[in-house]
């Protein structure tokens, strides 16, 4: 198969704090150059320059053209393919932080609408791209990458004013409660009843803010302060356990190694880098 013309690709040591650059690239891929099926661990998205191909999440195949991107989650099986008459020139930017899903929300794209229109002109993506690629190479202050990163959500989301829907004042009411009240485990129920509306509303709302149920939030919630607690504190795993809202010690280590990948004890013993100095759930 025909090699890329052309390959750029520039990878981020900083994974920590509310918004973090994972990698970034630009790439003229060789005609039905295809990537996937796989699983991300972080949000990616794709900025198509020039030409076009196929986009597949779920079971459903998007065609995606120059002046389109297209957006995948983390979990998500996804797969994508150049066309192979005009393969695709595309640059892609790959991020996290506890900050994404508003983000993301901002630039009006989700697991609802993961293919979209961006704003700016093709050439200014690239540009955006490039200059966040020279930063990895050079090293450069993390605070000027950042800066980069968020360039590249406004040229995603153009001038536009923005406008909150209804539902987004709950859902960040709930967000506030949860984040206040995890230690007292609370339920979905309660977190209803705070905002004043029933559990399947709520759910509703979550889904299309977040891309994930409010019991999921709640307990990603929890179990992100346990890890923080474990890094940075001496107190005991089962006091970190009732600090954070679990009464089950098995429970609680079970669904922090599924989240972790590491049980509480060997998550303090080998905390990443990140939980040592995030200082905010």
């Amino acid at each position: 198969m025909e090699q890329p013309k052309e390959l750029l690709e520039g990878f981020s040591s900083a994974r920590h704090g509310s918004l973090y650059l994972h990698h970034c690239g630009v790439e003229q891929c060789a005609p039905g150059h295809s990537f996937g099926p796989a699983v991300r661990d972080h949000t990616l998205i794709h900025c198509v320059l020039k030409g076009h191909g196929r986009f597949l999440v779920g079971d459903r195949w998007y065609e995606v053209k120059a002046g389109e991107a297209f957006l995948i989650l983390p979990g998500v099986v996804t797969t994508y393919t150049a066309d192979v008459r005009e393969p695709w020139h595309y640059c892609w930017v790959g991020f996290g932080g506890s900050d994404v899903p508003e983000i993301l929300r901002l630039c009006g794209v989700g697991p609802e609408r993961p293919v979209f229109a961006y704003a700016a002109a093709p050439e200014e993506m690239d540009r955006c791209v490039r200059e966040l690629f020279n930063s990895t190479r050079l090293k450069a202050n993390p605070f000027r990458m950042i800066s980069q990163l968020y360039e590249f959500f406004a040229l995603l989301s153009g001038d536009a004013p923005f406008e909150q829907p209804r539902s987004q004042g709950i859902v960040d009411a709930v967000i506030d409660y949860a984040q206040k009240n995890y230690s007292y485990h609370i339920t979905v129920e309660d977190m209803a009843q705070h905002v004043g509306v029933d559990r399947s509303h709520l759910f509703r709302m979550f889904k299309k803010a977040l891309g994930l149920s409010p019991q999921q939030y709640l307990l990603d919630c929890k179990l992100r302060r346990a890890a923080q607690l474990l890094a940075q504190t001496d107190l005991r795993v089962t006091e970190v356990m009732y600090s954070c809202g679990f009464s089950d010690p098995a429970n609680f280590s079970r669904l922090f190694k599924r989240r972790f990948c590491q049980s509480p004890a060997q998550y303090r013993q080998n905390p990443p880098a990140s939980s040592k100095e995030e200082s905010r759930l």
